[in-house]
């Protein structure tokens, strides 16, 4: 049986398990947690962007030419701040007891008889190692 290598989801922190041949540096348990990384990382960039003085400028251009293309001639006008929003009417709420959230992945413990890769659902050791598997190991070697 081949040895997986154990790590925990960058984002979910749940424990995955992947065996070599399925093991491509994955930091991500599955293709859930690996959009939702690259939409907050995506985010992150345009609120950084968005803070930039050139963010700052080109905001304030695709504004105005927005007001143009809504308003005609009043695009020279600055518009800084809002008008409060009128109250919407009093609602009631349901307040239910809120569930406990479940791991989206469900894995059986390491010290079960068969353990299996979270990619492709083939057996593995028991043994699992934390890192990486060296690659061209006698050029490595320095004397």
């Amino acid at each position: 049986m081949e040895q997986a290598r154990m790590f925990l989801c960058a984002r979910c922190r749940c424990r995955v398990l992947v065996c070599p041949r399925c093991d491509r540096g994955q930091q991500y348990c599955g293709r859930r947690c690996s959009e939702a990384a690259r939409r907050d990382s995506g985010r992150a960039a345009g609120a950084r962007y968005q803070r930039s003085r050139r963010g700052r400028h080109c905001h304030a251009a695709r504004q105005c030419r927005y007001r143009a293309r809504r308003r005609g001639d009043d695009a020279d006008k600055k518009v800084t701040h809002q008008a409060s929003p009128t109250p919407s009417a009093p609602a009631s709420l349901c307040v239910t007891p809120a569930s406990r959230a479940e791991p989206s992945l469900t894995m059986p413990p390491l010290t079960a008889s068969v353990v299996r890769c979270h990619f492709c659902a083939r057996p593995v050791s028991a043994f699992v190692r934390q890192g990486w598997l060296r690659r061209g190991g006698a050029e490595r070697r320095r004397c």
